[in-house]
């Protein structure tokens, strides 16, 4: 389930169960404070900060206080607070919501930086597989693209012959020559960024290899201009140098 069907599923079921919530606990109104009651919103607001998220968590939390205080505080079907006992768990179940909210994101922040780790992880594992069985070029090439989100991707010698390509690569390509480390063009051309981070040059970027074949360029064009961020250019880095074991290993064998 990705993120649109999440908040599509979680913010309506968050809000509506706040309320069913108030309902079901009229008959402890009178029996129970309503400090004693909030505890059961708060925990339903942990369980969707938990699942849902931010968003469906900040949404729950409002509808609990305002369900709290509809339903279960004098007088009731009302808005209005009378005694301070009530208003004081008002408030502290309101605060409290908020809370689990901010957790619940920073959860799902974590949450989905060890998902995209793992992502990586896979796609350099899945590279060094194919390196050391000789897969073909293309195939590694086309892996890459998808993994990045890259246009175009081409494999060249110093006389301009290619080794592999995928995507549409332009009929007279004219890439800038990026450094390894940085990424950053090695001449004084302007830099892009994204909504992510650095983009690559508007005509393609140029990465050296260096290898027992002498040296070869991978060069690449942008399919997105969000950009890479730091993790994906480090990412690439390592898949880049791995690549040219490919060539190292084919020469040995």
């Amino acid at each position: 389930m990705d993120r649109s069907e999440r908040l599509g599923v979680w913010i309506p079921l968050g809000a509506l169960g706040a309320v069913a919530l108030g309902v079901i606990l009229i008959p402890l109104r009178t029996v129970a404070s309503a400090s004693n009651l909030a505890f059961v919103f708060l925990a339903f607001t942990i369980v969707v900060a938990e699942l849902g998220g931010r968003i469906p968590a900040l949404v729950t939390a409002v509808m609990a206080a305002i369900s709290l205080n509809f339903f279960l505080t004098e007088p009731y079907l009302s808005l209005t607070i009378e005694k301070p006992d009530d208003v004081i768990a008002f408030v502290a179940l309101a605060a409290c919501g908020l809370i689990a909210a901010a957790f619940g994101t920073r959860r799902e922040r974590l949450s989905k930086t060890a998902e995209r780790a793992a992502q990586e992880l896979d796609v350099l594992r899945r590279l060094v597989g194919q390196v050391q069985t000789g897969a073909d070029l293309d195939k590694i090439l086309a892996d890459l693209r998808a993994a990045f989100g890259f246009r175009a991707m081409a494999l060249r010698d110093e006389s301009g012959h290619v080794f592999a390509s995928v995507g549409e690569v332009p009929g007279d390509p004219s890439p800038i020559e990026l450094s390894l480390d940085s990424f950053l063009p090695t001449s004084e051309t302007p830099l892009r960024f994204g909504t992510r981070g650095l983009r690559l040059p508007d005509g393609g970027g140029r990465i050296p290899l260096l290898t027992d074949q002498g040296r070869l360029s991978l060069e690449v064009w942008e399919g997105e201009a969000r950009g890479l961020d730091l993790d994906q250019w480090r990412t690439l880095s390592i898949a880049v140098s791995i690549l040219g074991l490919r060539f190292t290993a084919a020469r040995r064998r």
